[in-house]
């Protein structure tokens, strides 16, 4: 039964709430990164197979955009797994605070308090960060919709002229616009079109992009679950704090009250024996 309890009272100081979001970021993270990162990768061989015309590497400036997004996947995951860390350590101290009978530890300090109050703020404008990021996820997967539409009509067997069916990377926003007047500048159609149709890597990225914005609304979540996991801890811990003050005035009290009944004690005993 020694055991038993022994392993109660530790589950007892684990962070639940904490853990949770901690898996979900965790979670969310690595679908983001791994699969944003090899969408990259397919995207950029798609753009060069891809017979564009009037597409360049040199004018479009692509090529450096596509390093720079795969160079922050880098730093975004650093950043998601230090910070998770961080706020499961802060939640793990949050914890053994509240189950510590109202004494005084670093997280009731003003000290404790205030890192709360500022991991509070982190978990928020991250959280805000990430939604901005499921935005700006949510345009390569509105394109990839439409890319998987087009080879969709344009593999049908009833589609007999399908020089008329088109993709304008202008319009996507991937090449600059032309004002030379020339109609086919930017469009892809089709033969060229169903030659990059038949390339498995337009439905594998399609597929990439979707899962990484998954990933985004999970870390989302986590964050919100996060927030909510310090906000709840800087209210105990900020009662805690209280009542530490008061048990330890309370107990000063009956202190100074057992001293004052000693000396009368004292007293009556030396008046009686003279």
């Amino acid at each position: 039964m020694a055991c038993f309890d022994k392993c109660l009272k530790c589950l007892s100081l684990v962070p639940w709430g904490t853990l949770i979001a901690t898996v979900i970021c965790w979670a969310g993270t690595a679908l983001f990164c791994g699969t944003g990162h090899e969408a990259l990768t397919y995207s950029y061989q798609l753009l060069n197979s891809a017979n564009i015309t009037g597409f360049s590497w040199n004018t479009t400036q692509a090529d450096e955009a596509f390093q720079s997004f795969k160079y922050a996947i880098y730093g975004i995951a650093s950043y998601m797994f230090l910070l998770s860390v961080v706020l499961f350590v802060d939640g793990v101290l949050s914890t053994r605070t509240i189950k510590s009978d109202y004494e005084e530890s670093c997280k009731t300090s003003v000290c404790g308090l205030c890192v709360g109050i500022f991991y509070t703020v982190i978990a928020y404008v991250t959280g805000i960060a990430w939604l901005v990021m499921i935005c700006f996820v949510a345009l390569p997967v509105y394109f990839m919709v439409v890319v998987y539409s087009q080879c969709i009509y344009v593999e049908q067997p009833t589609t007999t002229n399908s020089d008329f069916v088109c993709l304008d990377f202008v319009q996507s926003g991937l090449m600059h616009p032309d004002y030379s007047g020339s109609k086919d500048y930017g469009r892809l159609c089709g033969d060229d079109l169903k030659d990059l149709c038949k390339q498995p890597e337009v439905v594998m990225t399609y597929q990439l992009f979707i899962i990484a914005l998954v990933g985004a609304a999970l870390v989302v979540l986590s964050m919100k679950q996060y927030a909510m996991c310090l906000t709840a801890n800087f209210a105990y811990v900020k009662m805690t704090r209280k009542l530490a003050v008061y048990e330890d005035a309370k107990y000063k009290e009956e202190m100074e009250l057992n001293d004052i009944i000693n000396t009368a004690r004292s007293n009556e005993r030396l008046t009686y024996k003279y």
